[in-house]
């Protein structure tokens, strides 16, 4: 039984170190990469809505948004990338 469990100790110990070295997850596409051609869509009263604005066209094929401070009364605007 002693046996079992340090073998089992042993593989969950494997598991968890070899886990750390596992590659990250993608980034999210919202950054703000020069290799892109943007293209200014519109303001967004909200971050919120911006996202969900971005999100959209990504849904649609655009390759990536970015929501920006614009600093007016709608500060958030729209950037999606072809």
């Amino acid at each position: 039984m002693r046996l079992r469990t340090a073998a089992a100790g042993a593989a969950t110990a494997i598991f968890v170190v070899g886990g750390l070295n596992a590659p990250a997850q993608a980034a999210p596409k919202t950054g703000t990469s020069l290799q892109y051609a943007w293209t200014y869509v519109q303001n967004y009263p909200s971050k919120r809505a911006c996202i969900d604005a971005g999100q959209q066209y990504e849904r649609e094929g655009w390759k990536a948004y970015r929501c920006s401070l614009d600093g007016t009364s709608f500060p958030y605007e729209l950037w999606i990338a072809s």
